[in-house]
């Protein structure tokens, strides 16, 4: 039986506030510019209609249809987005919430504390310079001479 890894995260959401503001952040951007491409689409067509009606009858004519297939693959592609940037703000929020549980140990007095983030996770050259930090902080308290 191999052992458990300390460092794995069972939840997705560590930071809930950080992480919902962050996904709320990527889906309204996404769902801006699907407006946006959505509008133009709109004006586009209905301009091609207004010069060309005879050719564009038989598109008008099939557009409820693909106008209410398009809403679902928008709701698809929202859902898509919502998962993926729960993930990228997981990588974000659990190095966050492991600097702050690391500097609650060190305010209590233990100055051996050091950061150790997963692989892939965000802060890594802050994880390096916070350890290197640390390093010289214990040195001055126990007077040894910096490495």
């Amino acid at each position: 039986m191999t052992p458990k890894n300390p460092f794995q995260r069972r939840t997705i959401f560590i930071k809930k506030g950080l992480q919902l503001r962050y996904m709320t952040l990527i889906v309204v951007s996404v769902l801006c510019g699907l407006a946006i491409m959505t509008l133009e689409l709109a004006i586009t067509l209905n301009e091609l209609f207004d010069a060309y009606p005879v050719l564009m009858q038989p598109i008008y004519d099939e557009f409820i249809p693909i106008v209410s297939s398009f809403f679902y693959k928008i709701a698809i592609y929202v859902l898509f987005v919502v998962i993926i940037s729960a993930i990228v703000s997981h990588k974000m929020a659990g190095p966050v919430y492991r600097f702050e549980q690391t500097c609650k140990k060190i305010a209590a007095g233990d100055f051996s504390q050091r950061i150790h983030l997963r692989q892939g996770d965000s802060l890594t050259e802050l994880q390096d310079d916070f350890n290197k930090m640390m390093d010289v902080v214990e040195n001055r308290i126990h007077n040894k001479p910096l490495p």
